[in-house]
């Protein structure tokens, strides 16, 4: 009997061992973006760690995270590491500096996944502004080589986010920008709404949004209806990495009657972790990212059977989008009972 355990442990070891071995684990991926300042400022953002804090993506949901810095801030060999009891460790080093277009490091990230591996940043000027890029290439834990496309992808939206976070900080007043507002738990209302159906690119939702929402208000109008609340779209199924989605394009209503040649659905009263979004609604992405995030960090418990939904506040934005404003609604469990 104890062979047959020992012959049934070592069998499934070997078998987890050949079927992690079927991935590489490799994570590559770079990000670009047009900074509108020179290109010495922002050069000099990412070679001196002392200014990381401002933007390290991997602080965002490290709430009373600790920062330490090496004695030598701003050239080859210097370190900058962080720890959070919540959310996010990890370290960089500087080991190449050609100022002022190339910065080559060291990347070890411990939480929430380790990553270790080569991060590249060049800086070009660009018809007086920098186009800058920021890559990475690196490999997973061995016991997370199965879930490398999911790390890259998040990988890679903490980049995206570091260098909008980058250029907010050195890029005139007037540029766009967006910001990222956590609210907390709210109590949510029943919604009762009229919809159309939307199934196709994550790319393509925005403009489906639009496209949808204009055709429900003329519809209402036609008979004598008011909206009763922003436009929503309520998600029930994404797929990231074909980049689909499957959600429900409404505007609230407020009577109960039917309506002619209009579905109606209602969404029913529940507790959401609820996230703003002020500034470019090309950023959804980013912030749902990051709610999740931070619903993580605060030990929140997601409630999987309802589906989280978008609310566009300010839909009539101007053309730079800075007038948007979007809430993100992520269903939480209820309570326990006393």
């Amino acid at each position: 009997m104890l062979s047959t355990l020992i012959f049934v442990f070592v069998f499934c070891v070997v078998a987890v061992l050949v079927y992690m071995g079927r991935y590489s684990g490799r994570v590559r991926f770079e990000q670009t973006r047009l900074i509108d300042a020179p290109v010495a400022a922002v050069y000099a953002m990412v070679a001196d760690f002392q200014q990381w804090p401002q933007w390290n993506p991997w602080l965002a949901s490290a709430s009373g995270a600790e920062v330490t810095f090496s004695s030598n801030v701003d050239g080859k060999g210097s370190r900058c590491t962080w720890d959070s009891a919540t959310m996010g460790a990890g370290m960089i080093e500087q080991v190449r500096l050609q100022a002022p277009e190339r910065i080559e490091q060291l990347v070890r990230l411990r939480h929430p996944f380790t990553v270790s591996g080569r991060s590249t940043w060049t800086f070009e000027e660009q018809d007086g502004k920098t186009r800058v890029t920021w890559g990475l290439r690196g490999r997973v834990a061995f016991s997370m080589r199965a879930f490398a496309a999911t790390v890259k992808g998040s990988l890679t939206l903490d980049c995206r986010f570091g260098l909008d976070q980058l250029a907010s900080l050195l890029e005139p007043a007037s540029a766009p920008r967006y910001e990222i507002i956590h609210l907390g738990v709210r109590d949510v209302p029943a919604i009762r709404y009229v919809y159309r159906h939307y199934q196709g690119s994550i790319n393509g939702l925005l403009q489906a949004v639009d496209d949808i929402t204009a055709e429900l208000r003329q519809q209402l109008t036609a008979q004598g209806l008011v909206a009763a609340g922003a436009p929503l779209a309520i998600y029930f199924k994404t797929n990231i990495k074909l980049r689909t989605t499957s959600c429900n394009v409404g505007i609230p209503v407020a009577t109960p009657d039917d309506f002619d040649a209009l579905p109606v659905r209602e969404l029913g009263a529940h507790r959401a972790y609820v996230v703003q979004l002020k500034g470019d609604r090309a950023a959804l992405e980013i912030a749902w990212f990051y709610a999740m995030q931070r619903m993580v960090a605060e030990k929140i418990q997601p409630d999987q059977r309802l589906p989280p939904f978008e609310s566009y506040l300010g839909e009539d934005g101007d053309a730079a989008g800075t007038a948007h404003v979007t809430e993100l609604y992520l269903p939480v469990r209820p309570p326990a009972a006393a």
